[in-house]
C-alpha cells in the first residue's frame, strides 16, 4: 500500500475534521493505510476501548467503516475496522485537475472542432442518463415547448443543477443555481460555459439562446434566456 507522508496525511485529516470532528478523522485517516482492531485504535488515539467503540459504532452506522473478523496463526480470529468506499470519498480527491489535464489534451492532440466533437457526445450521454423516460412529442405548441423545457430544467435537478424554470409570455429564463463542473469551469471557462455547457442546453432546447450569466464570469447564477 503506498505510504504517503505526514505532512499529507494531516492535509486529510484537516480536511474531513470540520466534518465529523478530530478523532473520528483521525480513525479514518489511519485506517486509509491499513486494517486496525478497537486495541490498535485505543492505542494510537490514547482513549480508551469504550471511547473507542463509540466512535466506531457512528462512523460504521453511517457507512464509513465495515468491521469483519481477520484470522491470525494462532488464536481465535480478531476484529478489525476497514474504510468502506464510502469512507474513502470522504478524502479529498483531484479529479478537477485530472479533467482539465485531459481537456488541454485533447485540444493539444486534435484540435478545438474534435473536442467540441467529443465534448458534444458527452453532453448528450449526461442528458439522457438523468431522463427517466422519453419525452413527449413537440408539437411546436407553446405548452408542447414549456412541457419539454420542465423535462429539461428536472432532468438538470436529477443531476444536481438546483434549476427552475421562469415563464413570461414569450420569454423563458432557466435559473442553474449550481454547476457540475464548477471547478473546471474555472480554469477551462471557453471549453467548458462555451461548448460543454452550451451543447448541454442546445442539444434538448433545439432554439437559439443566450448565456445571460455564467458561474465561470464570476456570477453566482447561470442563467439562459430564450423565445417561445
Amino acid at each position: 500500500m503506498l505510504q504517503m507522508p505526514d505532512s499529507s496525511f494531516e492535509s486529510m485529516e484537516s480536511y474531513i475534521e470540520p466534518l465529523l470532528g478530530r478523532v473520528k478523522a483521525t480513525i479514518l485517516v489511519d485506517l486509509s493505510n491499513s486494517e486496525l482492531s478497537m486495541d490498535e485504535l485505543s492505542q494510537r488515539m490514547k482513549i480508551n476501548k469504550n471511547a473507542v467503540k463509540e466512535h466506531m459504532d457512528f462512523l460504521e452506522g453511517r457507512g464509513y467503516v465495515r468491521a469483519f473478523f481477520r484470522r491470525g496463526s494462532r488464536g481465535r480470529p480478531r476484529k478489525v475496522f476497514e474504510l468502506t468506499d464510502k469512507g474513502m470519498e470522504m478524502f479529498p480527491k483531484r479529479y478537477t485537475l485530472l479533467s482539465s489535464m485531459l481537456v488541454e489534451q485533447i485540444e493539444e492532440e486534435f484540435g478545438e472542432e474534435k473536442l467540441n466533437e467529443l465534448l458534444g457526445k458527452v453532453a448528450d450521454r449526461i442528458l439522457v442518463s438523468a431522463y427517466s423516460q422519453e419525452t413527449g412529442e413537440d408539437t411546436g405548441s407553446r405548452a408542447s415547448r414549456i412541457k419539454r423545457l420542465e423535462e429539461f430544467v428536472s432532468a438538470l435537478n436529477q443531476l444536481g443543477y438546483y434549476a427552475k424554470l421562469e415563464v413570461d409570455g414569450d420569454s423563458v429564463r432557466i435559473i442553474r443555481r449550481n454547476c457540475i463542473f464548477f471547478e473546471l469551469a474555472k480554469n477551462n471557462r471557453n471549453i467548458i460555459c462555451g461548448s460543454l455547457g452550451s451543447k448541454i442546453i442546445s442539444s434538448r432546447i433545439h432554439s437559439d439562446f443566450t448565456m445571460v450569466e455564467k458561474f465561470s464570469d464570476g456570477d453566482r447564477k447561470c442563467v439562459v434566456e430564450l423565445k417561445i
